[in-house]
């Protein structure tokens, strides 16, 4: 058993995590790189399209695994591509999507952190993402290690065996377009002090040796509920982040929708909310967020970015959660928007329903 489990290891530094229609993902958990990441630069001319996720918690608490209105029987009855079918027309018809797995993916009996919530699902739930075409998972987050380092171990090769990308507090990720361009994704959680921020730091560095021609931060931080951003936790993040290089920061944790901003030309998007959302059958707030970035290159140089808001429900069933996100339109989504001025004092911008309620602001030079 032992020897499996060093061979799988070995295997998962030497080889792509993930490899999408449109690129392929790497999780940099060792001290070299592969060979594919160091072939030169590249000068590709385009947009590459990315979306972002709020908290995916693919699972719940222990005490709901039998409960008729809980994550664990939805899914049961339901099927793998139900939770994140709702926004497939996004997830599916991009370039690459990354999602906030806020839950530990086990088939062993461990025991429990102490602490509030503990969220677990099982291994198999990493067909949730991959049928939603999710390549990519932060779990840079305060519930990846509700059940110890052994979860977040399994967490881990659960995810590296169904092809799913991963990064974190303590790896970095990369992806490789077909076309050469690397971007490079850094995960923090809560803060960036000490040896947080020297580890962060030296991340970021990383990618830039690797010739990332751009970095997004996806940030775990934040007040709980609060629709006053930023806290000094978040803009402490942001302010590092962005001396460390970063292009664009993502962040969730509040549980609400909290607005975007443009920090030092960086743009800055502090909460997400949740998204399927198993720990809790009965949440307090389902208004939520996903966004969607546009990337546009010159020869290979980042010279624009776009912000794409899709306002969301987390449930499609009016006062209760099913865990299916969906789509929201009219004075419902219009409501977010307004969530999102009251935050931060930034307008989202144009509101047009016709083209899939996509509200559009545009950062860069």
């Amino acid at each position: 058993m032992l020897r499996r489990r060093l061979l799988s290891l070995l295997l998962a530094l030497l080889i792509p995590l993930s490899a999408s229609a449109s690129g392929t993902w790497y999780t940099l958990s060792g001290k070299d790189s592969p060979e594919a990441l160091s072939e030169g630069g590249s000068s590709f001319s385009g947009e590459i399209t990315m979306t972002f996720l709020g908290d995916c918690t693919l699972g719940g608490e222990e005490k709901n695994r039998r409960s008729p209105l809980g994550f664990f029987r939805t899914v049961e009855e339901k099927g793998f591509s139900y939770p994140l079918e709702g926004l497939s027309a996004l997830t599916l018809a991009d370039d690459l999507t990354v999602a906030n797995l806020e839950v530990v993916l086990s088939d062993r009996k461990l025991s429990r952190a102490d602490k509030q919530f503990n969220f677990i699902g099982p291994t198999a739930y990493t067909e949730i993402l991959t049928s939603a075409g999710a390549e990519c998972v932060t779990l840079a987050n305060n519930h990846t290690h509700d059940y110890g380092d052994k979860g977040y171990a399994d967490t881990k090769a659960a995810l590296e065996a169904a092809g799913v990308c991963w990064f974190g507090t303590d790896a970095p990720a990369v992806w490789r377009s077909d076309e050469g361009v690397l971007i490079g994704f850094l995960g923090v959680s809560y803060s960036l002090t000490g040896t947080r921020y020297k580890q962060f730091a030296r991340q970021a560095e990383r990618l830039k040796d690797l010739g990332c021609a751009a970095v997004i931060t996806v940030m775990h931080a934040g007040t709980e509920y609060s629709a006053t951003p930023p806290d000094n936790y978040q803009k402490q993040i942001v302010s590092r982040a962005i001396q460390c290089g970063t292009h664009l920061i993502i962040g969730h944790h509040p549980h609400v929708v909290q607005g975007y901003d443009v920090v030092e030309g960086v743009p800055v998007v502090y909460s997400l909310g949740n998204c399927s959302f198993g720990g809790a059958i009965y949440p307090k707030v389902t208004d939520a967020l996903v966004t969607r970035a546009v990337l546009t290159f010159e020869e290979g140089v980042l010279r624009e970015i776009a912000l794409h808001f899709y306002p969301i429900s987390i449930t499609s069933t009016p006062g209760a959660n099913d865990f299916a996100p969906c789509l929201l339109k009219g004075e419902d989504a219009l409501r977010v928007l307004e969530r999102m001025r009251q935050t931060t004092g930034q307008d989202p911008g144009e509101w047009d329903e016709a083209e899939g309620a996509v509200a559009r602001v545009k950062t860069g030079e």
